[in-house]
């Protein structure tokens, strides 16, 4: 029978501590405060289109698609806001009276049951976010081995001081489920939770597919993953994994043509998707768009977008390959290397996400909320690496509000592009270095808390 006194100890332990509770508190008052107080001013841009597509197509009885006719979309949503009394509509009208339908076909059906009512329909997306984000980065937090309040506290200072996550609200775009997703998908994988059941653990795989048809900037975070899903599981469980990523796959191509009156959506998409290289719709710098192969095209017109984008993959595989093989000394345990590497649910993701950077022709300020995942993994990481840890912190600081909202008040527009733009190269050295750690690793690299089961 335990001692009085052992039973206090333990209690004691078990208690969450008091400081952790009242910080909590307070961040929360604050967290409370500063959403209210700036959701007058949120106008939700990209909510705007996300809603008001499905809207136009359905109280408007469009026949075409949104991709070969704008201006009718854009006419019935003008004229909503032009009749309605409610001023949050009409700022947001304002900013689109014309649209740009970029959003996939399965996107504009997944955002269709939102009410008709914007501010609404509005107010219920940004919670959404809010939730999302705030899961994903408690998720995170825990992840490190951190107790629940401290964890608390953490996901609250992030969505304070996170300029891209501002961003993602501000403007209403899907950064932040996203976020949620990955990080959903990385803890089933780091915490062990495979059921060992190959058709229920291959909606993992699955998942990655409704993720890119969802919104198409997530293609390398999909290959990545599915790479790790493969080294973890083994081949014949990504088979079936890819098999459910097929089925789901086309449920979503279903859902969309069916929501645009059909297959004919899709390609009217590609269509215009494809005019991103700057054959169609160009998205510069100056409107910000934080692309470096959009940037790089403009520089060098010869290669477009496109071009450049495959270029830049080209270059960061290489620097890949040659961490993998110790500088091409050890070609024959590359392989092997990468395999243990990708075994690691947060390299994975973490390459992933630096490939979307470097590669994609529209990189807005709020694609940076995924960057968090690298983030979080890499200032966990072992001590002895240096590169990982201020990478990270280096990468956060200069994205976040501390940062940013001085520069704007200074009007140092070209010191915020420069930074906006850059921020992720800090974490290229740490993911490089984990890549060296796996050559001589006899099993999947677990150097962090992060990795570790509860």
């Amino acid at each position: 029978m335990p001692s009085t006194a052992s039973s206090s100890t333990t209690s004691s332990a078990s208690r969450p501590p008091f400081a952790a509770i009242l910080a909590a508190l307070v961040l929360a008052a604050w967290f409370v405060h500063s959403a209210i107080d700036a959701f007058p001013t949120q106008l939700g841009i990209d909510f705007y289109q996300f809603w008001g597509v499905p809207l136009a197509r359905a109280s408007g009885a469009i026949a075409e698609t949104p991709y070969v006719a704008q201006p009718r979309y854009a006419g019935v949503l003008n004229a909503k806001a032009d009749a309605s009394a409610n001023a949050k509509f009409r700022n947001a009208n304002r900013l689109r009276r014309s649209l740009e339908p970029m959003g996939t076909p399965f996107l504009y059906a997944a955002f269709s049951p939102f009410p008709a009512d914007y501010e609404t329909a509005q107010l219920g997306y940004t919670a959404l976010l809010y939730a999302a984000a705030g899961a994903a980065i408690f998720a995170l937090a825990r992840l490190w081995g951190m107790a629940a309040w401290p964890s608390v506290c953490v996901a609250l200072l992030v969505l304070l001081t996170s300029n891209p996550f501002a961003q993602d609200v501000r403007s209403g775009n899907v950064n932040s489920l996203q976020l949620a997703l990955v990080v959903a998908l990385v803890a089933v994988s780091a915490r062990r939770r495979f059921t060992g059941n190959d058709w229920v653990d291959g909606l993992f795989v699955g998942a990655l597919a409704l993720m890119v048809a969802f919104k198409p900037n997530t293609p390398w975070i999909a290959i990545a993953l599915g790479l790790h899903y493969a080294a973890a599981r083994g081949a014949r469980a990504f088979t079936i994994g890819a098999v459910e990523a097929a089925l789901l796959g086309a449920a979503a191509f279903a859902i969309g043509a069916w929501r645009f009156g059909g297959a004919q959506a899709w390609t009217e998409w590609l269509a215009l998707a494809r005019g991103l290289d700057g054959s169609g719709l160009v998205l510069p710098l100056e409107r910000g768009n934080l692309s470096i192969p959009m940037i790089l095209s403009r520089a060098s017109p010869a290669l477009g977008s496109a071009a450049w984008g495959l270029a830049m993959a080209a270059a960061l595989a290489l620097a890949l390959v040659m961490a993998f093989s110790d500088r091409g000394r050890d070609g024959a345990g590359a392989l092997a290397a990468a395999r243990r590497g990708f075994a690691d649910p947060w390299f994975a993701a973490s390459v992933g996400i630096v490939f979307t950077f470097a590669t994609s022709p529209l990189v807005w300020p709020h694609y940076y909320v995924l960057a968090l995942v690298p983030m979080a993994w890499l200032v966990a990481a072992d001590s002895s690496c240096r590169a990982c840890r201020w990478g990270a912190i280096v990468s956060y600081l200069a994205l976040s509000r501390l940062a940013i909202d001085p520069l704007v008040g200074l009007q140092a527009y070209g010191v915020l592009q420069f930074l906006s733009v850059t921020a992720w190269l800090a974490l290229l050295p740490g993911i490089l270095a984990h890549a060296q750690a796996a050559r001589g690793a006899a099993t999947p690299p677990a150097p962090t808390a992060a990795t570790r089961g509860t």
